[in-house]
C-alpha cells in the first residue's frame, strides 16, 4: 500500500472493500480491492495463484497491475490486495441502469459487438485454464472507445470461498449457473452467466432491475419462464438468431451447454466477432473457401465414386454441397445403399462444414433416406452420427428447414433403444424443444417435433428429461395453437400420452387442464381414427392416477361453458365402432373411469354399460378389446373379471 494513496472508498461488500487509489509515482488512478483471508498461509497460497492473472494480457480482459499480501493491525487480519485498471465510464451495470431509467432498448448491433468481445475474452481466459465464476454486469467495464472488457477475476476465481472469509453475495447468485453451488462445474458455467448478461441487455428497455433479477432466479428451475421472456424479446424486434442464442447459452444442464470455444461455431457469434474485429472471426477461412473452385460431381456411376469425391474434397464446401445434394436424390431410389464407412464419412463432412447450412440439410436428407432400411446395429445409430445431427440443429437453430429434416432424423433414430438414450444424454431432446419454441407457428415442424418427443419419451430417462424441461407445456401450446391441424394433434396426443406416464408431470397436467384439451381434440377431429385413438388413451392415462381428471372427463369447464365429455366419447365410438384399436382405447378409458365408485352411477345413467355390452358381442374373439371392456362391465355390475387388465399407464398407444 506504500505506493498508493487512497482517494476514496468505492464500496464494500461480502467480497471485500474497494478503493479508488492513485499511484504516487505514476500519478495514475487505479482500483484496489482488498479481500480478507483466513490466515497467512492461505493468503500466500491465494497470492501465488493470483500472480497467474497478471498473464491475462488481452484487449477484452481488464488489466491487473499488482497483487500483494498485507497484514493490517487495526483489523488484526490478513488481506490480499488486487490492483486493477480504473475505468472512468464505469461498467455495464451503469449502462443498463441508464437504459432502464429511459425505458430504452439497446440496439442489437451494439449488443452483438459487446457479445463478440465477451466471447473473445472467455475463449482467451478459458484456454488459460481460468474460470471467472462471478461474471455479471458490474464486472464488465466500459472503455473510452465504448468497447468492453471483462474484469474482477481475482476474487471468485483465485480466492475461492474455501480460502477466504468471503461468500458469494445474493446479488451474484442471479448470474451464477445452476450447477455452481451443487455440482462440479467447468467453463460452461461462465457461458451461463454470459447468457444471463445477454438476456439483461435484451430486456433492459422493458424490465427493471428487480424484475430481471426475479426472472434470472426463476429460469434456473423453470425453462418456460425463459420462453416467456424470449417471446417478449422477439416482440421488441430483436432477431430470432439472438433469441436462439440466449436459449442455447441458458441450457440448465451444463453438459448440454456449449463452451465458449464451441460458441465460435455459431454463425451469429461469428457475425459478432466480425463486428468487433476479432482475430477469432473466420473471415480469412471464408475468403479462402469461397475462392476454391468447385469440382464436378461424378454422376451416373453409383454411390462409391461420390463418396470418394466427398473424401477428396471434404474442405471444399461447394463441392461437398453439390455431392451431398446429388447423393440425397440418389438414395431416394429403391435399392441404393451406402456402407457404414460411407455413413461415417457423411458425418465427417457435416462436421468439417458445420457452418454451411445447405451441407447440413443435404446430409440430413441422405441419412433420412438411408435410415428407412437400417438394421438395428447400423452405423446410423452410432453416437458419432447422432452427435452431428444435434450439432447441426444447435449451430443453425434459427433455420426452420434444417430443424425439420434433423427432427425427422432424431425421430427415426429414437426407434432404436440405444440411440434414443444417446439422444437424451447428448442434449437432443433440448434441441427438439428449442425447435418447437423457435418456430411455434410452423405446424409441420411442430408436428414432427411432437412425433420425436413421443418416440423419445418411451425411454424412461428421456421422459424425466422432458419433465425437467417442462416439455409438456410445449406440447400443450402446440395443441392450442394448431387445434385444426390433424397430423399435429395426432402426434401431440401421442406425446401427451408418453408424458403422462412420468409422475413428475401429473400436477402440471392437471394445472394445464390437459383433459379439456384432449376432449376438444377428439370433438374437433372426431372422424380421424388416429386422433381419437391417441387422445382416448392419453385421457385414460390421466384418469388412472387422478380422480380430479376423471371428474373433468364427465364435466369440463371450457371458456366458461360446461362441456360433458362422455357424450363426445359415445359419439366417436359410434363413428369408429368397427376400428378395433380405437374401440380398445375407448374401453380402456371407461375401465379407468369405473375405478371411481362415485362416477359409476353417472356412467350407467349415460348408457355406457350398453356400449360395453355391444362391444362384448362385436369383439368377443379379440382379447385386447375384451380385457378392458369386461373389466369396465364388471365394475358397472354387468359381469365378473378374473383379474384387472394392464392399466392405461402401463400400455403403449
Amino acid at each position: 500500500m506504500d505506493n498508493y494513496k487512497v482517494i476514496k472508498r468505492l464500496g464494500k461488500g461480502a467480497q471485500g472493500a474497494v478503493f479508488l487509489v492513485e499511484h504516487k509515482q505514476q500519478n495514475k488512478q487505479y482500483v484496489l480491492k482488498k479481500v480478507e483471508c483466513n490466515d497467512e498461509s492461505e493468503a500466500n497460497k491465494a497470492f501465488m495463484e493470483a500472480m497467474a492473472l497478471k498473464e491475462l494480457q488481452h484487449r477484452s480482459v481488464c488489466g491487473y497491475r499488482e497483487f500483494f499480501v498485507q497484514w493490517e493491525k487495526e483489523e488484526s487480519a490478513m488481506f490480499v490486495c488486487i490492483v486493477m485498471d480504473h475505468y472512468k465510464l464505469g461498467d455495464l451495470e451503469k449502462v443498463l441502469k441508464q437504459k432502464r431509467d429511459k425505458k430504452e432498448n439497446i440496439e442489437e448491433l451494439i449488443i452483438k459487438k459487446w457479445l463478440g468481445q465477451i466471447v473473445e475474452a472467455l475463449v482467451f481466459v478459458h484456454k488459460k485454464g481460468i474460470i471467472h465464476r462471478d461474471l455479471k454486469p458490474s464486472n464488465i467495464f466500459m472503455k473510452e472507445d465504448l468497447s468492453i472488457c471483462l474484469g474482477d477475476f481475482g476474487v471468485a476465481t483465485v480466492m475461492g470461498d474455501a480460502r477466504t472469509k468471503t461468500r458469494t453475495t445474493v446479488g451474484s447468485m442471479n448470474w451464477m449457473a445452476p450447477e455452481v453451488l451443487e455440482k462440479p462445474y467447468d467453463e460452461r458455467s461462465d457461458v451461463w452467466s454470459a447468457g444471463c448478461i445477454l438476456l439483461e441487455m435484451a430486456t433492459c428497455g422493458r424490465l427493471m432491475k428487480q424484475e430481471i433479477a426475479q426472472k434470472l432466479f426463476e429460469i434456473k428451475n423453470d425453462p418456460q419462464v425463459l420462453e416467456q421472456v424470449l417471446e417478449d424479446i422477439q416482440k421488441q424486434k430483436y432477431s430470432a438468431d439472438l433469441v436462439s442464442l440466449i436459449r442455447i447459452m441458458l441450457r440448465r444442464n451444463f453438459k448440454q451447454r456449449p463452451t465458449a470455444v464451441e460458441l465460435l461455431d455459431l454463425p451469429y457469434i461469428q457475425d459478432c466477432l466480425v463486428l468487433c474485429d476479432s482475430e477469432l472471426a473466420e473471415k480469412k477461412k471464408k475468403k479462402q473457401s469461397s475462392n476454391q473452385e468447385k469440382k464436378p460431381v461424378p454422376k451416373d456411376q453409383g454411390v462409391p465414386p461420390v463418396l470418394s469425391f466427398i473424401r477428396e474434397n471434404i474442405n471444399n464446401d461447394g463441392s461437398v454441397r453439390d455431392a451431398l445434394e446429388y447423393l440425397a436424390a440418389l438414395t431416394k431410389q429403391e435399392g441404393i445403399t451406402v456402407t457404414d464407412d460411407g455413413k461415417r464419412l457423411i458425418a465427417k463432412a457435416m462436421n468439417a462444414n458445420l457452418k454451411d447450412l445447405h451441407i447440413q440439410i443435404a446430409a440430413c436428407n441422405v441419412l433420412n433416406n438411408l435410415i428407412i432400411s437400417a438394421d438395428p446395429d447400423d452405423a446410423l445409430y452410432s453416437k458419432e452420427i447422432i452427435k452431428q445431427v444435434y450439432l447441426a440443429m444447435k449451430t443453425h437453430s434459427a433455420e426452420a428447414a434444417l430443424q425439420q429434416v434433423a427432427c425427422s432424423l432424431l425421430m427415426a433414430f429414437s426407434s432404436n433403444e440405444q440411440a434414443a438414450e444417446v439422444i437424451g444424454e447428448s442434449g437432443g431432446i433440448q434441441e427438439v424443444l428449442a425447435a418447437m419454441r423457435s418456430f411455434p407457428g410452423n405446424a409441420t415442424l411442430v408436428a414432427t417435433c411432437c412425433n420425436a418427443l413421443w418416440s423419445l419419451a418411451v425411454n424412461e430417462k428421456n421422459s424425466k428429461i422432458l419433465a425437467e424441461e417442462k416439455g409438456l407445456q410445449d406440447v400443450y401450446n402446440a395443441m392450442v395453437t394448431h387445434a385444426d391441424h390433424v397430423d399435429l394433434i395426432e402426434a401431440a396426443s401421442a406425446a401427451m400420452l408418453s408424458l403422462s406416464m412420468e409422475d413428475d408431470n401429473l400436477e402440471y397436467l392437471g394445472n394445464l387442464d390437459c383433459v379439456g384439451l384432449l376432449l376438444s381434440a377428439i370433438e374437433t377431429h372426431k372422424k380421424e381414427a388416429k386422433v381419437v385413438k391417441n387422445a382416448c388413451m392419453a385421457l385414460a392415462s390421466l384418469v388412472e392416477p387422478d380422480e380430479e381428471s376423471a371428474y373433468k372427463v364427465l364435466n369440463n369447464d371450457r371458456d366458461g361453458v360446461n362441456v360433458a365429455g362422455i357424450p363426445i366419447i359415445k359419439e366417436v365410438y359410434t363413428q369408429h365402432r368397427d376400428n378395433a384399436e380405437v374401440v380398445e382405447n375407448i374401453c380402456t378409458l371407461f375401465m379407468e373411469l369405473t375405478e371411481y365408485e362415485d362416477i359409476r352411477d353417472e356412467l350407467q345413467a349415460l348408457g355406457i354399460d350398453g356400449i360395453l355390452k355391444e362391444v362384448q358381442k362385436r369383439y368377443k374373439e379379440n382379447g385386447d378389446v375384451m380385457a378392458p371392456c369386461e373389466a369396465a362391465l364388471a365394475k358397472l355390475g354387468g359381469g365378473k373379471v378374473k383379474s384387472r387388465p394392464i392399466s392405461a399407464r402401463n400400455r403403449k398407444s
